[in-house]
Protein backbone atom coordinates (compact mmCIF):
# COMPACT_ATOMS: atom_id res chain seq x y z
CA UNK A 1 0.00 0.00 0.00
CA UNK A 2 2.73 2.48 0.70
CA UNK A 3 4.93 1.54 -2.18
CA UNK A 4 1.56 2.14 -3.89
CA UNK A 5 0.83 5.87 -2.46
CA UNK A 6 4.76 6.62 -3.10
CA UNK A 7 4.54 5.61 -7.14
CA UNK A 8 1.21 7.91 -7.37
CA UNK A 9 3.02 10.82 -5.92
CA UNK A 10 6.00 10.39 -7.70
CA UNK A 11 4.00 9.95 -11.03
CA UNK A 12 1.39 13.33 -9.52
CA UNK A 13 5.28 15.45 -9.33
CA UNK A 14 6.42 13.81 -12.49
CA UNK A 15 3.37 15.29 -14.56
CA UNK A 16 3.71 18.45 -12.62
CA UNK A 17 7.48 18.78 -13.84
CA UNK A 18 6.96 18.13 -17.22
CA UNK A 19 3.64 20.20 -17.63
CA UNK A 20 6.11 22.96 -15.76
CA UNK A 21 8.63 22.45 -18.32
CA UNK A 22 6.61 22.47 -21.33
CA UNK A 23 5.63 26.27 -21.10
CA UNK A 24 7.56 28.55 -22.92
CA UNK A 25 7.97 32.43 -22.07
CA UNK A 26 5.48 34.03 -23.84
CA UNK A 27 5.82 35.92 -27.36
CA UNK A 28 5.23 39.94 -26.74
CA UNK A 29 3.88 41.86 -30.09
CA UNK A 30 4.96 45.36 -30.38
CA UNK A 31 3.52 48.32 -32.61
CA UNK A 32 5.53 51.67 -32.96
CA UNK A 33 3.48 54.39 -31.95
CA UNK A 34 2.92 58.13 -33.29
CA UNK A 35 1.73 59.48 -29.91
CA UNK A 36 -0.93 61.89 -32.18
CA UNK A 37 -4.36 61.75 -31.47
CA UNK A 38 -6.92 60.70 -34.00
CA UNK A 39 -7.08 63.62 -36.73
CA UNK A 40 -10.67 64.92 -38.33
CA UNK A 41 -11.17 67.46 -41.13
CA UNK A 42 -14.24 68.93 -42.83
CA UNK A 43 -12.53 69.01 -45.83
CA UNK A 44 -9.36 67.37 -47.30
CA UNK A 45 -6.90 70.27 -48.57
CA UNK A 46 -6.21 70.53 -52.68
CA UNK A 47 -2.16 70.09 -52.01
CA UNK A 48 -1.43 66.06 -51.42
CA UNK A 49 1.72 64.44 -50.28
CA UNK A 50 2.23 60.83 -50.71
CA UNK A 51 4.13 58.56 -48.49
CA UNK A 52 5.94 55.98 -50.48
CA UNK A 53 6.56 52.43 -48.81
CA UNK A 54 9.53 52.85 -46.35
CA UNK A 55 12.26 50.53 -47.18
CA UNK A 56 14.49 48.71 -44.87
CA UNK A 57 17.62 46.64 -44.93
CA UNK A 58 17.33 43.51 -44.85
CA UNK A 59 18.59 42.82 -41.61
CA UNK A 60 15.96 44.47 -39.94
CA UNK A 61 13.20 42.93 -42.26
CA UNK A 62 12.11 40.45 -39.91
CA UNK A 63 9.90 39.66 -36.89
CA UNK A 64 11.71 40.12 -34.08
CA UNK A 65 13.10 42.76 -32.49
CA UNK A 66 16.88 43.30 -33.25
CA UNK A 67 20.09 45.00 -30.99
CA UNK A 68 23.53 44.96 -32.06
CA UNK A 69 26.33 43.82 -29.63
CA UNK A 70 29.93 42.74 -29.80
CA UNK A 71 31.49 45.85 -31.15
CA UNK A 72 28.30 46.18 -33.28
CA UNK A 73 29.11 43.41 -34.98
CA UNK A 74 26.83 40.68 -33.82
CA UNK A 75 22.95 40.94 -34.36
CA UNK A 76 20.67 39.71 -31.46
CA UNK A 77 17.00 38.69 -32.83
CA UNK A 78 14.31 38.20 -30.66
CA UNK A 79 11.89 35.22 -30.74
CA UNK A 80 9.99 36.54 -28.32
CA UNK A 81 9.52 40.06 -28.57
CA UNK A 82 8.37 40.65 -32.15
CA UNK A 83 6.70 43.11 -34.74
CA UNK A 84 2.89 42.54 -34.77
CA UNK A 85 3.20 44.75 -38.57
CA UNK A 86 6.25 44.89 -40.55
CA UNK A 87 8.17 47.40 -39.54
CA UNK A 88 8.67 49.72 -42.94
CA UNK A 89 5.00 49.11 -42.60
CA UNK A 90 4.77 50.49 -38.73
CA UNK A 91 7.38 53.22 -39.89
CA UNK A 92 4.94 54.93 -42.53
CA UNK A 93 2.00 54.47 -40.61
CA UNK A 94 4.04 56.57 -37.52
CA UNK A 95 5.59 59.53 -40.13
CA UNK A 96 2.33 59.72 -41.60
CA UNK A 97 0.26 60.05 -38.48
CA UNK A 98 2.99 62.85 -37.77
CA UNK A 99 3.04 64.71 -40.83
CA UNK A 100 -0.59 64.53 -40.90
CA UNK A 101 -0.78 66.55 -37.55
CA UNK A 102 1.44 68.82 -38.53
CA UNK A 103 0.45 69.19 -42.25
CA UNK A 104 -2.81 68.80 -42.27
CA UNK A 105 -3.58 72.33 -40.29
CA UNK A 106 -1.23 73.96 -42.74
CA UNK A 107 -2.86 72.96 -46.35
CA UNK A 108 -1.40 69.37 -46.77
CA UNK A 109 -3.23 66.14 -46.76
CA UNK A 110 -0.65 63.33 -45.92
CA UNK A 111 -1.52 60.01 -48.15
CA UNK A 112 0.05 56.46 -46.20
CA UNK A 113 -2.20 54.02 -47.87
CA UNK A 114 -4.61 52.83 -50.71
CA UNK A 115 -3.06 53.52 -54.57
CA UNK A 116 -3.98 56.98 -54.47
CA UNK A 117 -0.80 58.86 -55.21
CA UNK A 118 -0.19 62.63 -53.70
CA UNK A 119 0.99 65.95 -56.05
CA UNK A 120 4.63 65.58 -53.88
CA UNK A 121 5.79 62.13 -53.20
CA UNK A 122 7.97 61.37 -50.13
CA UNK A 123 10.68 58.38 -50.53
CA UNK A 124 11.82 57.04 -46.86
CA UNK A 125 14.59 54.44 -46.43
CA UNK A 126 15.15 53.02 -43.11
CA UNK A 127 19.20 52.43 -43.23
CA UNK A 128 19.29 52.13 -39.19
CA UNK A 129 16.37 51.39 -36.69
CA UNK A 130 17.69 48.91 -33.89
CA UNK A 131 19.28 48.84 -30.44
CA UNK A 132 22.50 48.07 -29.12
CA UNK A 133 23.20 46.57 -25.98
CA UNK A 134 24.45 49.37 -23.89
CA UNK A 135 20.53 50.35 -24.37
CA UNK A 136 21.00 53.00 -27.04
CA UNK A 137 17.94 53.01 -29.63
CA UNK A 138 19.53 54.76 -33.24
CA UNK A 139 18.07 55.42 -35.77
CA UNK A 140 18.88 56.30 -39.44
CA UNK A 141 17.18 56.98 -42.74
CA UNK A 142 17.67 58.86 -46.53
CA UNK A 143 14.26 60.83 -47.39
CA UNK A 144 13.59 62.50 -50.58
CA UNK A 145 10.77 64.62 -51.92
CA UNK A 146 9.60 64.75 -55.30
CA UNK A 147 6.91 65.64 -58.11
CA UNK A 148 6.09 64.21 -60.99
CA UNK A 149 9.65 62.44 -61.19
CA UNK A 150 11.55 65.31 -60.21
CA UNK A 151 13.38 65.79 -57.00
CA UNK A 152 12.63 68.47 -55.03
CA UNK A 153 14.77 68.15 -51.67
CA UNK A 154 16.63 65.45 -49.95
CA UNK A 155 18.25 64.61 -46.80
CA UNK A 156 20.23 62.32 -44.27
CA UNK A 157 18.61 62.04 -40.39
CA UNK A 158 20.47 60.36 -37.69
CA UNK A 159 19.14 60.00 -34.17
CA UNK A 160 20.25 58.11 -31.06
CA UNK A 161 18.58 57.97 -27.26
CA UNK A 162 19.02 56.21 -24.15
CA UNK A 163 16.61 53.13 -24.32
CA UNK A 164 17.40 50.63 -21.48
CA UNK A 165 17.45 47.37 -21.75
CA UNK A 166 13.78 46.07 -22.13
CA UNK A 167 12.51 45.70 -25.43
CA UNK A 168 9.18 47.62 -24.16
CA UNK A 169 11.77 50.59 -23.53
CA UNK A 170 13.59 50.15 -26.98
CA UNK A 171 10.08 50.00 -28.89
CA UNK A 172 9.34 53.14 -26.91
CA UNK A 173 12.44 54.89 -28.23
CA UNK A 174 12.16 54.01 -31.50
CA UNK A 175 8.74 55.43 -31.81
CA UNK A 176 10.39 58.60 -30.18
CA UNK A 177 13.16 58.22 -33.00
CA UNK A 178 10.37 58.18 -35.42
CA UNK A 179 8.41 61.06 -34.25
CA UNK A 180 11.21 62.97 -34.30
CA UNK A 181 11.83 62.25 -38.15
CA UNK A 182 8.59 63.23 -38.69
CA UNK A 183 8.88 66.64 -36.73
CA UNK A 184 11.95 67.31 -38.78
CA UNK A 185 10.64 66.37 -42.16
CA UNK A 186 7.42 68.13 -41.73
CA UNK A 187 9.87 71.49 -40.95
CA UNK A 188 11.94 71.02 -43.63
CA UNK A 189 9.01 69.68 -46.50
CA UNK A 190 6.24 72.34 -45.66
CA UNK A 191 8.47 75.37 -47.55
CA UNK A 192 8.35 73.34 -50.45
CA UNK A 193 4.91 71.78 -50.38
CA UNK A 194 3.18 75.21 -49.75
CA UNK A 195 5.61 77.31 -51.99
CA UNK A 196 3.95 79.37 -54.66
CA UNK A 197 0.63 78.94 -53.00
Amino acid sequence: MNTLRHATVFLALLAVLLTACGRSAPTHFYLLDSGQPPLTADALPAISLGIAPVSVPDYLDRNGLVRRSDGQARLEVSELDIWAEPLGQGARRVLGEVLAARLLPRGVDVITAGDRQGEFELAVALERLDGDTPGTARLQARWQLSRGGEALDRGIYAAGEDAGMSSASLVAAQSRLLQGLGDHLAGRLLPRLTAGR
